[in-house]
């Protein structure tokens, strides 16, 4: 799985290009899905291009809101996004976490609200500095995977983006990353009884230059791209390079 995540950014004008520059540049790969989150007011936007164009382009939502049944005023639920034929959804992700201090029982709402509704969940974790600095790397991820117990996760992939590597230029090492992703799929196969290795994509500061080394790791199954995605030219070789 290669995902874009477009994060504040984008137009109608810049989406169009996007999609209609990737559909024709990527290979596309049954087993690598090629997924395309832009902010949500262009969620139906993107729909119909993807739709125009027979695309295999795959439409992702950055964010879903924890009440399927509350009235909040800008929100944004699993139901809608359906309605919409959005096929995947970030969940946990750190700015999520940070700037509106989402709390682990609304991360569960999320996913399960989102697997009743029929979405694929990309689940998000990852450490901040101070606690890499101090290798509290595992024992911090496993209390984030604790909200996994119990749900149904044959539609859910994890995504590893360690927060100090996020829009900052730096990246953690191959080895780190592989070190940080066996953990966590070992953690998923003992503590999460899962009989099948779970699918775990590696986020921060990816780019064209460095996606092919991280790709290249037994343990890496796909790549989460933030602010490089904006580029269509530079998704579609690192989705080529799957």
């Amino acid at each position: 799985m290669i995902v874009a995540n477009w994060k504040m950014n984008g137009s109608k004008a810049s989406i169009h290009d996007w999609i209609n520059t990737v559909s024709k540049c990527i290979k596309p790969n049954p087993k690598v899905p090629c997924v395309f989150c832009p902010p949500s007011l262009y969620i139906d936007f993107s729909r119909k291009l993807i739709d125009d164009l027979s695309s295999e382009i795959k439409l992702g939502s950055q964010l879903v809101n924890a009440e399927d049944g509350t009235a909040l005023t800008g929100g944004l639920n699993s139901l809608m996004l359906s309605d919409f034929s959005t096929d995947y959804v970030l969940i946990g992700h750190s700015e999520q976490r940070t700037f509106f201090n989402e709390q682990a029982n609304q991360t569960s709402n999320k996913m399960q609200n989102s697997i009743d509704a029929g979405l694929s969940i990309i689940f998000c974790i990852g450490e901040p500095l101070d606690v890499q600095k101090q290798n509290g790397t595992n024992n911090f991820l496993a209390t984030q995977l604790e909200i996994l117990k119990g749900l149904n996760l044959d539609n859910v992939t994890i995504a590893y983006e360690p927060v100090w590597a996020i829009g900052t230029g730096l990246n953690a090492e191959r080895r780190y990353i592989e070190e940080v992703h066996q953990f966590i799929k070992d953690y998923c196969a003992t503590d999460l009884n899962l009989k099948e290795n779970i699918s775990v994509v590696y986020g921060g500061s990816v780019k064209l230059d460095n996606a092919e080394e991280i790709l290249s790791s037994s343990h890496v199954d796909g790549l989460l791209i933030g602010g490089a995605s904006l580029n269509p030219d530079n998704f579609s070789n690192i989705y080529n390079l799957s």
